[in-house]
């Protein structure tokens, strides 16, 4: 998947994106002066006229146009919406996270033509005896008639399309602290809860590290050291496929049969493979049940059977819904000990 960063407008502090677009700081950020360097442009609604019965005819609804750039100098439309449409511009998004988190800018970008906006800043960092996880508040807005203004909790750095999906993808599956709040752009106080909502998720960052950092502390404190303990949780994790149905056709057993059976021997090596990062192979993990999860982590993003490329499987496909699925298991289990 590419960066999908429109023209060169990211920034990062202190750390470079994959990608090498846009510019870095060593010194701390606001918004407004990320905005600046990226330079300001706006979003308008345009009446959207149709040809009825040979005369032009309102229909009521909008156009969103962005305005002309100086690397893109000529207007966009991204969508259509209703007259109750209210735009929050990337100026307006900018005031609201400087007076209400005033926190340095981690990351910021504009993807695509600029229809959508990530911001993101540092929550404080948890740290699991030694394994320091990272936290970030994302603010994504977009304006394509269909993306709102979104707040998420989340692990994984933004820095393009790709990292975006991730972020939304592990929030919205409870990998990380999940989604904190979404709102729609035909609602008049859909700016001012925007910056509330950011208000109010810094000043509960510590507490929520505490919370997240409690969770991970739990499955650090409960050793699994019986190797039955943790088959039983990799068959949860890596289940086997479903046999054939009764109502199936004979003359199509065979070939599903086979099928099946490919499944099994990819199934009993995903379990395998993941056994042996848990016991030994992998790069420091413990015999905990924090260091399965760790053992899995690392097998879908550096392992495991796979048809297609790998961003798109950890973003969409196999790997991201076997994460999901290892965190759900794994955090069940050691609550119900």
């Amino acid at each position: 998947m590419a960066h999908n960063i429109f023209g060169n407008r990211f920034y990062g502090h202190r750390e470079e994106a994959w990608h090498k677009l846009g510019f870095v700081t060593q010194e701390g950020m606001t918004a407004n002066d990320v905005i600046d360097v990226f330079g300001r442009y706006e979003f308008v609604k345009r009446p959207l006229l149709v040809q009825l019965n040979g005369e032009i005819t309102d229909t009521d609804d909008y156009a969103i146009i962005r305005t002309a750039t100086k690397d893109d100098p000529i207007e966009r439309s991204f969508g259509y919406v209703t007259k109750q449409y209210n735009i929050i511009q990337p100026d307006s998004i900018c005031n609201l996270f400087d007076t209400n988190v005033n926190q340095p800018v981690e990351t910021m970008g504009t993807l695509g033509k600029g229809e959508k906006l990530f911001l993101t800043w540092k929550l404080p960092v948890i740290d699991i005896n030694g394994d320091e996880i990272k936290m970030y508040g994302l603010v994504v807005v977009g304006y394509d008639g269909k993306t709102g203004a979104n707040l998420h909790l989340a692990t994984t750095r933004t820095v393009c399309e790709n990292t975006l999906t991730i972020a939304v993808s592990e929030a919205n599956d409870n990998l990380g602290t999940g989604r904190v709040w979404s709102g729609r752009h035909n609602s008049k106080n859909v700016a001012r809860n925007l910056g509330i909502w950011m208000e109010h998720v810094q000043q509960q960052a510590e507490q929520q590290a505490e919370i997240t950092r409690n969770l991970f502390l739990l499955m650090d404190d409960v050793k699994l050291t019986a190797k039955e303990e943790v088959d039983g949780l990799l068959a949860q994790i890596y289940p086997m496929p479903n046999s054939i149905p009764a109502y199936y056709p004979d003359k199509l057993i065979g070939e599903q049969q086979a099928r099946i059976d490919e499944r099994i021997a990819e199934v009993e090596k995903d379990r395998s493979l993941a056994y042996e990062l848990f016991s030994g192979a992998g790069t420091q993990i413990k015999d905990t049940a924090f260091g399965l999860m760790n053992a899995i982590t690392e097998y879908e993003n550096y392992g495991g059977i796979i048809k297609k490329p790998i961003e798109y499987s950890v973003v969409f496909g196999n790997r991201n819904t076997n994460m999901s699925r290892a965190f759900n298991v794994i955090n069940e289990y050691v609550r119900v000990r």
